[in-house]
């Protein structure tokens, strides 16, 4: 059963930062230096820049502001690619695979009528049943609530019930808390947590290209986008977005003076890494979404026409968990986030 404590404390779509310039700079830079350019010129030194870099890093150390985001790395991008071609995937009921997860999550939250639904050779069929409804779908046909989460928000919920089966089962089955007569749809309510949590990830924000290098969200997510043309994941820029990338290649931001941690400190922090699987980052974290907003519900006394309410103080209170997580020194982690929510450490 899930246990709660009290917390330690208390969005626009379009991104500027591509991951890889490919505009004027590049060329410039190649450029020949013009005729009687003197090779030895240095620029000034930038004492003011220097000094206000400087505090920057110290007060995001001690916590007291956000740190300035340092350039992505390889994995970083490689992993922000997968997730926001994933994110591009609507729910096709004519596609075989999609109707075999689909089939896979009745499997997994009703075993003992896993022979329930139809079969065709082809996979072909609409799989209605009026079954999915106790699973919390709003008709017999969930299909038609996949709309704003897409494939992306099926898989979440196929990953929930396999890895996180007790939690998945709680909140199923509504067993915690006195409960509203009037309740939250569960696997409905799962295609919004997958639909806010990209929203507040900034994992939609992809632009066109043709030509240039990138990482390219394509079938092959290596493939450069002057090879290809497709569509280029571009950098979150506010601090929750932010934030979630150290997740996805966890250490790229720990400080360079590791010389001043105790025993005990690296020990922990090799723990945390072992624990947190970067390809699964998104999942973990919409587990604990789901934690939350199930806390917020029964705190609020809420009832099914406060759904919206509940969906965006939960929001908010992510939000908030990833910004404080991300000022940690050594970067956000599930761990922190969880923390700062007042939810018990994950299991690995």
């Amino acid at each position: 059963a899930m246990r709660r404590r009290k917390p330690a404390g208390g969005d626009d779509e379009t991104l500027s930062q591509p991951l890889l310039s490919e505009d004027a700079d590049s060329a410039d830079a190649s450029r020949e230096p013009s005729a009687g350019a003197d090779d030895d010129a240095s620029p000034p030194f930038d004492l003011l820049g220097a000094l206000h870099e400087f505090f920057l890093r110290l007060f995001a150390s001690l916590g007291l502001c956000q740190r300035t985001p340092p350039p992505l790395t390889e994995a970083q991008k490689l992993r922000l690619a997968r997730l926001a071609r994933r994110v591009d995937v609507p729910y096709d009921t004519t596609n075989v695979d999609h109707a075999r997860q689909l089939r896979e999550l009745w499997s997994l939250t009703f075993p003992d009528r896993e022979d329930a639904l139809p079969r065709d050779p082809d996979g072909s069929e609409s799989l209605k049943h009026e079954g999915w409804k106790s699973m919390g779908w709003q008709g017999v046909d969930p299909a038609t609530d996949f709309r704003s989460g897409g494939l992306l928000s099926l898989q979440n919920l196929v990953w929930f019930a396999k890895n996180r089966r007790e939690t998945y089962d709680s909140l199923l089955k509504k067993k915690n808390g006195t409960r509203s007569a009037w309740e939250y749809p569960f696997a409905a309510a799962g295609v919004n947590v997958t639909f806010a949590l990209v929203d507040l990830l900034e994992l939609r924000a992809t632009k066109a290209v043709s030509s240039g290098a990138g990482v390219v969200l394509g079938d092959d997510a290596h493939v450069r986008s002057s090879e290809l043309s497709t569509r280029l994941a571009v950098a979150p820029r506010t601090p929750a977005a932010v934030a979630f990338l150290d997740m996805l290649d966890p250490g790229s931001n720990e400080e360079e003076d590791d010389e001043r941690e105790t025993r005990e400190t690296r020990v922990a922090k090799k723990s945390s890494k072992k624990e947190s699987d970067p390809d699964v980052a998104f999942e973990r974290l919409y587990a604990s979404f789901w934690e939350v907003f199930d806390n917020e519900w029964l705190d609020q006394n809420a009832s099914y026409m406060e759904f919206s309410r509940v969906m965006e103080s939960t929001k908010e209170r992510v939000r908030l968990a990833l910004e404080k997580a991300g000022k940690q020194r050594g970067g956000c982690t599930l761990e922190g986030v969880r923390d700062a929510l007042g939810l018990d450490a994950m299991d690995a």
